[in-house]
């Protein structure tokens, strides 16, 4: 199984276009959404979709942004090489970007293997706190995960925060822009050694409105 969704990215490595790119990950998710097999494997993220979820799909967002660059083209990096992706600038300069988000991958795991078994999953929150107590600690989580990354030199790459907002707020028909300039206005102490910070928030439309969520921190 794995290594048939390998297989559907054998390509993820190579440098494309801002609608290249957006091109390919959506005629990706038409394949994956059309097998059931695929989704079972999608949502445990094993092999290379799990770069394709957490390093190509932010890549994308950023791409579709007035920060990519005119003409400039991209790609993820698989590997520990301090860095996610390669972007080359219309100059010819290289962009190195390391992406980076606060994931709870055991509960998502679990969750996920729930699904497939079953055919659904557990309520993420099962607990009596409010949604305001659940934002606060999710937002605790995130900055822990933001300053580690400060502590981290990085001089030579940028980095991209991918920050997650639909669970805590759009699910409830709740906004999410206080929580976001709360979390910027924290993360501006932070003194990071890096060329250039960036925050891209994920909701339901973010690919259609990215310039409206994404943020330079630095």
């Amino acid at each position: 199984m794995v290594k048939h969704l390998d297989e559907l990215f054998t390509d993820l490595e190579q440098y494309r276009t801002a609608q290249e790119m957006r091109l390919y990950f959506e005629e990706k998710m038409k394949e994956i959404n059309d097998s059931e097999e695929l989704r079972k494997i999608v949502r445990l993220k094993q092999g290379k979709v799990k770069e394709f979820v957490e390093e190509f799909y932010p890549l994308t967002l950023f791409s579709q942004s007035k920060y990519f660059g005119l003409n400039s083209r991209g790609k993820v990096v698989l590997g520990n090489q301090g860095y996610d992706a390669s972007i080359i600038q219309q100059d010819g300069t290289e962009k190195k970007l390391e992406i980076t988000s606060y994931i709870d991958g055991e509960w998502e795991h679990k969750d996920a293997i729930r699904l497939n078994e079953r055919g659904y999953g557990d309520m993420r929150f099962n607990d009596v706190k409010s949604l305001k107590e659940r934002a606060l600690d999710n937002l605790e989580k995130v900055l822990a995960n933001i300053r580690n990354k400060s502590l981290k030199d990085y001089r030579g790459v940028s980095l991209l925060f991918v920050i997650n907002t639909y669970d805590f707020f759009e699910a409830y028909n709740n906004d999410s822009q206080q929580f976001i300039d709360k979390l910027i206005s924290e993360i501006k102490n932070f003194d990071f050694k890096a060329e250039r910070v960036y925050l891209i928030r994920l909701k339901e439309n973010t690919l259609s409105q990215v310039d409206s969520n994404t943020y330079v921190l630095k």
